[in-house]
């Protein structure tokens, strides 16, 4: 068993900020305050800078990224902070105000580290094996009926039973992190994105791979793609210290990749170097750079750390940038064709892992989508057991791996690749979207927010994550910190369905009807509008527009076979209206028949979406709500 890491505690006064589990606790008998996330952000952004001088314009940015606010939300921020902190204007013990300028943080602060706590626990033995979280059509979301945690599935996340090990993540000191940009294509042909973008995520790999160095995720580093965002800015965006860009240029047979390390607040260049070589010898190039700036850095790159290409043919590599840029891409027939570069990749070379696996991962995604592919398991079984033959030590080999297994029911062999998976990398995000399914699946909900924290941390720019926050803050009741999440998700991504959804939740159970009803509109699909405007309205009293709504939920149930997802939103609003009976029986409608339907994942989806949802939570002491889940966590 790994070692747990260490995190990082920030003691001041009468305080101690463990920055990891984003808890403020008393010194004298570790009694948790409450505080709320942005509240706590601005805590945690002074208390990294003890004594210095941080300007209102930095904190405002810093607080609320892509959005523009009054200097007046700060100033509340800082009045709700020092309020928490017992701080009195004429004492200023902790925050001093500069007039005009900003604030500092003038308590005395003491760094220190924690080895993570880990209580274990005994898994249900009837409950003890895994299983993949499923995507929901082409959103790829994890849907509960009331509540939609929108968890990026597309190979990346996982579900384990059985596996009680919480996952931690040290959350590193400001001057130890970097961000990834992608790369330019600057060819005249203008035909090298993929390569250019394949090789900034490789570097990236490397370097997430290096003792000391907290790596931004791809999702929040390419963000800036195509935008007009100076280096400062991206570098304060994502509380980095160093960002990483570069270009390529390819003339014929020559290509030209220039790289350069530039430090985020001085904008200068702390390394930089250009690459000219033959198109055909490009492989390994990655570690190269990568090796260069972990130098420049003084840190050290893993000699374990995953491997480039693991194909000696660059044909085939080629072949596995372009497939690997579209997967991610995935927009129109992109995962068709990458699919078809993927098989090209590994007919030019019959050992290469890691295109094996990724192969894998277009069956994955298209098992769970409305693409139909022939003979699909005889090939995802063949893709996945190859790529796990031939690249035991890839962690994406042993995810592909457990998750044919776990669809095809061999829960056994499935549960140890992806213990397997967890042993290789424990900070990978395929590991980590296996440990929040998990914990979502055994309705350890407080461990799935830690997680889902830890999953932020290093892609803070992702609607997905925020949204999937404030979704489990609003499982566990934590409804304004979730309000602020959900917030914060909408201005990332302003037209997502879910996020309104999720919105719609915590307003409601804050008593909030009107507030709610502004929010419902951009909520789809039509159910699930009709649904939130019953429980609104029923949360306003106004019984005949909420009896209106459920009038014509109950119709849409009544004119066909019932859509799981409807009864469930179905059994929330009779839950909501404390009727016990009637919200069981809509569950027991919702409940996949093991005969009628053989598909596990019905039973998981089923599962998970009722472990999420808070207006199921006066259900659980039921002995029917223990049988049900019972029932759906038992897969045979």
């Amino acid at each position: 068993m790994q070692t747990p890491p260490t995190r990082l505690v920030y003691e001041f006064g009468d305080f101690a900020l463990d920055a990891l589990q984003r808890t403020l606790l008393r010194r004298v008998g570790g009694e948790r305050v409450d505080i709320t996330d942005r509240v706590l952000d601005a805590l945690l952004h002074l208390v990294e800078r003890p004594g210095q001088l941080v300007e209102k314009k930095s904190l405002m940015a810093a607080l609320w990224p892509h959005v523009v606010v009054e200097e007046g939300n700060l100033t509340q921020t800082i009045h709700t902070l020092r309020r928490v902190l017992g701080d009195r204007p004429e004492e200023h013990r902790y925050i001093a105000t500069v007039p005009g300028r900003g604030y500092r943080f003038v308590a005395e602060v003491s760094v220190r580290t924690a080895e993570r706590t880990v209580e274990r626990t005994e898994a249900p033995p009837e409950v003890s094996e895994p299983v993949a979280v499923r995507s929901r059509g082409k959103t790829a979301g994890l849907l509960a009926g009331a509540l939609a945690l929108v968890l990026l599935v597309g190979g990346a996340v996982l579900a384990s039973r059985g596996h009680d090990r919480p996952l931690a993540t040290a959350v590193l000191p400001l001057e130890h992190s970097i961000a990834v940009l992608p790369f330019i294509d600057m060819s005249a042909e203008q035909d090298q994105l993929h390569f250019a973008e394949g090789l900034s995520e490789e570097i990236l790999n490397q370097l997430a791979h290096t003792d000391h160095l907290r790596v931004m995720s791809r999702t929040s580093s390419f963000s800036f793609r195509n935008q007009n965002v100076d280096i400062g800015t991206i570098a304060h965006r994502l509380a980095v210290s160093h960002v990483l860009e570069g270009s390529v240029r390819k003339s014929g047979e020559r290509i030209r990749i220039t790289a350069q390390l530039i430090d985020g607040a001085s904008g200068a260049h702390v390394w930089s170097d250009t690459y000219d070589r033959d198109v055909h010898d490009v492989l390994g190039l990655q570690r190269e750079i990568a090796s260069a700036v972990a130098n420049a850095l003084h840190v050290t790159l893993a000699r374990n750390g995953p491997r480039p290409a693991e194909t000696t043919n660059s044909e085939a590599y080629a072949h596995y940038l372009q497939g690997h840029y579209l997967f991610n891409r995935r927009s129109g027939d992109d995962l068709l064709i990458a699919k078809t570069h993927f098989e090209e990749a590994v007919e030019l070379d019959p050992s290469y892992g890691r295109a094996w696996a990724a192969l894998a991962g277009v069956y994955f995604v298209a098992r769970y989508s409305d693409i139909r592919l022939p003979d699909a398991n005889q090939h995802w079984r063949e893709a996945a057991t190859r790529a796990v033959a031939l690249a035991p030590e890839l962690v994406e080999a042993q995810v592909r791996a457990g998750q044919y297994f776990d669809h095809d029911g061999d829960s056994k062999r499935a549960q140890a690749h992806f213990a397997r998976a967890e042993a290789l990398d424990p900070q990978d995000s395929m590991v980590l979207g296996f440990a929040l399914a998990q914990a979502i699946d055994e309705g350890r909900l407080q461990d799935a927010v830690d997680v889902q924290r830890r999953m932020l941390a290093t892609d803070p720019l992702s609607a997905t994550h925020r949204a999937n926050l404030g979704g489990l803050l609003t499982s566990v009741g934590r409804l304004t910190e979730a309000q602020a999440e959900l917030e914060r998700a909408a201005e990332l991504s302003p037209s997502d369905a879910n996020i309104s959804a999720n919105l719609a939740d915590t307003l409601i159970l804050q008593r909030r009807p009107d507030a709610a009803l502004k929010v419902i509109p951009g909520i789809s699909p039509d159910f699930l509008r009709e649904q939130r405007y019953a429980l609104a309205y029923l949360t306003r009293s106004d019984l005949p527009e909420a009896n209106a709504m459920m009038a014509r939920l109950r119709a849409r149930a009544q004119s066909a076979a019932v859509n799981p997802e409807l009864a469930l939103a179905l059994a929330e609003v009779a839950a909501f209206r404390r009727d016990p009976d009637d919200a069981f029986k809509w569950l027991n409608t919702a409940r996949p028949q093991r005969r009628s339907n053989p598909d596990p994942m019905a039973a998981v989806a089923l599962l998970q979406n009722m472990q999420v949802s808070p207006y199921l939570t006066p259900l659980h002491a039921d002995p029917r709500w223990t049988e049900l889940i019972t029932y759906l966590g038992t897969r045979t």
